[in-house]
């Protein structure tokens, strides 16, 4: 009884505060999502999103792998010197990375006459990446920092909400709604600075071009997992644009966000359990499986009366984000519901996974399931435009539900041999 009460006081205390600032801060953009539609139009609003989806793919390159690799190693080192190292490498590989990309985008925008035309949009959005230099929730993690990393969700958003607010206030304002976004992530990011050296030594470190490759190659295999989910979500929106009118991306991004809000619970569990399912998984993978097992029911019950609470108030969740294409709301929002059980199935395994550092055998996996979700989408949103960009959300969960889970049994008997 005594690890179960360890793991219960641990999940509990720390859901509190993380489920706390991870709701404020997928809330304020559902708040706000409907005035700014109603500020810049649902075509404007959906141009938006296009230059979000590409410009959050170049934040994504930036972040790296640092949001496992980095709490992972942080989690792991004996001293405070040490994962003071750690962090400033991640700082100089994220601004060596920012400044590669902002180069190639400036090439892409003279080159690409759509780019072009929306030059000031791209340009303003690329406040995003900028912002993921600054991005260091993953050492906060790592270092078990967690009412600073909630304090710093809530003040990233907290900029957003009142920017958005001060200057998003007519149609051609929303070429502002990306930087805006950035702008708040940039304050958070040097506030998180601040506080981290404040805990550990922080202080310029001779780089080198090796150090740079080797900390490319330490972070490679959950790079390309995280490029990964990206694609199979976050990208559909761009895809669907080739097919659809801007103002129908803007009916799908809307009910998007209520789906990554429902999808939240998920990703607060990982982040939470994460250093401690991988000290656990050190000992003893059975351990592991019964903490898993003795925090995860929380997990199950919250989403199952949050669906069910959708599915009951549909209609009024509906004319809340959008005024237009009601009835492709309402399938769009049942669809993501059933997107959202499947969810349930893969999370488990994918967090044990992950403490079992079967790097490789994820990145496979997650190489292979977007793959044929481009795929899917690309043919579905021809066909069926909208409903059939959530169609590919929902089949690309279930792919992952079976290939994880597979992936997971043939492995942990090799896992404890080698163990």
């Amino acid at each position: 009884m005594k690890p179960l009460s360890k793991d219960l006081t641990y999940f509990l205390s720390g859901s509190v505060f993380l489920g706390f600032s991870s709701a404020y801060s997928l809330l304020v953009p559902v708040v706000i999502i409907p005035y700014i539609i109603k500020t810049v139009g649902l075509n404007n609003y959906g141009l938006s999103v296009i230059a979000f989806s590409a410009t959050f793919f170049l934040s994504l390159i930036i972040d790296y792998g640092y949001t496992i690799s980095g709490v992972n190693s942080l989690s792991k080192s004996k001293s405070d010197d040490e994962k003071g190292k750690i962090i400033s490498k991640a700082l100089y590989t994220k601004l060596i990375l920012f400044l590669g990309l902002l180069l190639l985008s400036g090439l892409l925008v003279v080159l690409v006459p759509y780019l072009w035309e929306h030059r000031v949009l791209f340009s303003l959005s690329m406040a995003i990446p900028l912002s993921s230099i600054f991005n260091l929730n993953w050492g906060l993690q790592g270092l078990q920092m967690i009412k600073p990393l909630c304090g710093v969700s809530i003040l990233n958003k907290t900029i957003y909400l009142i920017g958005i607010l001060l200057f998003v206030k007519s149609t051609g304002d929303y070429i502002y709604i990306n930087f805006v976004f950035g702008l708040g992530a940039i304050a958070a990011g040097l506030l998180s600075l601040y506080l981290i050296k404040r805990r550990i030594p922080l202080s310029a470190i001779k780089f080198t071009f090796s150090d740079f490759i080797s900390e490319i190659n330490e972070s490679i295999h959950y790079f390309v997992s995280n490029i990964s989910i990206y694609v199979s979500t976050s990208l559909y929106p761009i895809i669907l644009g080739f097919f659809v009118s801007a103002e129908i991306v803007g009916v799908f991004a809307a009910i998007e966000k209520i789906y990554n809000v429902m999808r939240a619970p998920f990703s607060i569990y990982i982040n939470l359990m994460l250093p401690r399912i991988s000290f656990k998984v050190e000992k003893s993978l059975k351990e592991a499986i019964v903490s898993i097992k003795n925090t995860y029911i929380f997990v199950v019950g919250f989403i199952l009366i949050i669906t069910l609470i959708v599915i009951n108030f549909q209609i009024e969740i509906v004319r809340y984000f959008v005024k237009d294409y009601f009835d492709l709301s309402i399938h769009l929002l049942q669809t993501a519901c059933a997107g959202i059980i499947l969810v349930l199935f893969n999370c488990p395994i994918y967090l044990l996974l992950v403490a079992m550092d079967q790097r490789k055998a994820i990145m496979k996996t997650f190489l292979f399931v977007p793959v044929v979700g481009i795929i899917t989408c690309l043919a579905l949103s021809k066909f069926y435009g909208a409903k059939g960009a959530f169609y590919t959300i929902v089949f690309v969960e279930f792919s992952y539900v079976v290939s994880l889970n597979v992936l997971f049994y043939v492995r942990k008997n090799i896992f404890r041999k080698g163990a």
